[in-house]
């Protein structure tokens, strides 16, 4: 990690110094003082992402609750007992909550800014653990599962978006790769400790992160720069930037980015109409590339195994516990979650996501072959389905997870966001909905080995539609992103 941080000190000290934000030559370029602006560049950004970090925490442990509170809720050392049925509502409602959270941060993003779409996340969350903790009958967690998944949708949805406005590009990568681990760790702490505490305690669980994430938005977080230029602000989109890039409003480099962040609006809104500008080549081409990749997400098939993790290992079988294989599952995700900070900004994300859809569907092919072919699970064999699960969750997390929404929000206009983000996640909703309500039926009607191989059919597809049709974005500015999608190619700045 201190390597990683080290390229992103030397690059950002080409442009920012200590004093003015500007080095007066590139033989400056190696001195203490531009080093401390690299490195106070870098912690500008830190202390104002920090909330969205603590947010994709909470979102996490509340993607990992279902895996160890559903087995307790079905062996009654729950409050209640759930049927299969009512144990697989609870999983899938949290998707039907994605899809009311994109509708309600949709109509807050474009009004309220960022911040204030932002704070509406651990509310939410909060909200969910207090329910789940309350919980005496299957309704409450319906209606649980219903608030996590709308927190869910609004860092899903923004999340990215407001890192992809707040960054320079040099670390842009990296925040959002930090993000997915932070989500991870709160899946991990689940992982780690759901099946040894109570119900009860473990919807507490949820509860710290999220009232953490609160206090950090509401006195941490800056406001974007492009939101803020959007609303003829430029005082404030001034100030902001400053606070992001932790120096002077009267720099000169900082003062040479916020005319590009107002050259880029000014270009998007001169497209005209909302509609006009969905219609531009940019934000067709965007929304062709962006939307798919993230409203198809689902069906790489994470989702499905981190809700029914514990369930999968009862049904495969595994050497070790079916929650001590879980926990195996989630520790190898993370560990390649924070390898692959090293690799977005190298490799690029659509080298990261093609390599990783081809391990997803290696290992997805391997366990519906092993559940298919019903070996004896004794012996050697019996390792299959949880080498065949450690390399899913290793390659998912190097592009699968954290690549799609990074790549949602630097392809799309600043104009077409605040009706092209929701939508995909909108979107995303319905598939992930579609696919945990079916998981288990159509693994009791055709075998457990059916949806592993439609998993592994979809993300041999993703290979294909990834090497074709996804454009590298690693190292360009959002303006120049724009500029590629246009058509044309723009002079690489500083910012």
């Amino acid at each position: 990690m201190c390597r990683i941080f080290g390229v992103i000190d030397v690059t950002l000290m080409s442009t920012y110094t200590a004093n003015d934000c500007r080095l007066p030559g590139p033989t400056k370029r190696t001195s203490s003082a531009a080093m401390a602006a690299g490195k106070a560049v870098w912690m500008a950004q830190a202390r104002s992402t920090a909330g969205s970090m603590m947010v994709a925490a909470s979102c996490g442990v509340a993607v990992g609750w279902a895996s160890s509170a559903v087995v307790k809720l079905q062996d009654r050392t729950g409050p209640f007992q759930l049927t299969d049925d009512q144990a697989s509502w609870v999983v899938s409602l949290n998707d039907v909550g994605i899809l009311l959270g994109s509708l309600l941060s949709g109509l807050c993003f474009s009004v309220l800014g960022r911040r204030a779409t932002l704070l509406l996340c651990p509310l939410l969350l909060l909200g969910w653990a207090a329910l789940t903790f309350a919980a005496t009958a299957p309704a409450f967690l319906y209606v649980a599962r219903l608030l996590s998944g709308a927190g869910m949708a609004v860092h899903f949805v923004y999340g990215n978006v407001y890192l992809a406005e707040v960054s320079v590009r040099s670390s842009r990568g990296l925040l959002s790769l930090l993000t997915s681990l932070f989500a991870m760790a709160g899946t991990l702490l689940q992982f780690c400790v759901g099946p040894y505490v109570s119900y009860r305690t473990q919807a507490w669980l949820g509860a710290l992160p999220a009232a953490a994430a609160l206090v950090l938005l509401l006195l941490f977080t800056v406001e974007s720069p492009y939101y803020l230029a959007m609303r003829d602000r430029p005082d404030e989109m001034l100030a902001a930037l400053a606070r992001l890039r932790g120096c002077s409003v009267e720099s000169d480099a900082l003062r040479d980015e916020a005319h590009e962040i107002e050259r880029t609006v000014e270009r998007q809104r001169s497209a005209g109409s909302l509609l006009a500008a969905l219609c531009s080549p940019a934000s067709r081409r965007a929304a062709s590339v962006g939307v798919v990749v993230q409203a198809t997400a689902p069906l790489f098939g994470e989702s499905v195994l981190m809700a029914y993790a514990q369930k999968i290992f009862i049904i495969s079988g595994s050497p070790l516990g079916d929650a001590q294989s879980a926990i195996v599952l989630y520790v190898a995700q993370a560990s390649a979650c924070l390898a692959c900070t090293a690799l977005v900004d190298r490799w690029g994300r659509r080298t990261l996501l093609s390599v990783s859809c081809l391990g997803n569907c290696i290992g997805m092919a391997v366990l519906s072959a092993y559940l298919g072919a019903s070996p004896d699970r004794q012996g050697p064999l019996q390792w299959i389905p949880l080498a065949s699960l450690l390399l899913f969750v290793v390659s998912c997390s190097l592009g699968a997870n954290p690549v799609p929404g990074l790549l949602l929000a630097e392809l799309l206009p600043q104009r077409a966001k605040p009706l092209m983000a929701p939508l995909s996640m909108m979107l995303f909703s319905v598939t992930a909905f579609a696919v945990s309500k079916s998981f288990l039926a159509l693994g009791e009607a055709a075998g457990m080995f059916a949806p592993f191989a439609v998993f592994a059919a979809w993300n041999a597809l993703a290979v294909a539609f990834t090497r074709l049709f996804v454009p590298e974005t690693k190292n360009k500015s959002l303006a120049e992103v724009y500029g590629m999608l246009s058509g044309r190619e723009e002079a690489p700045k500083q910012n």
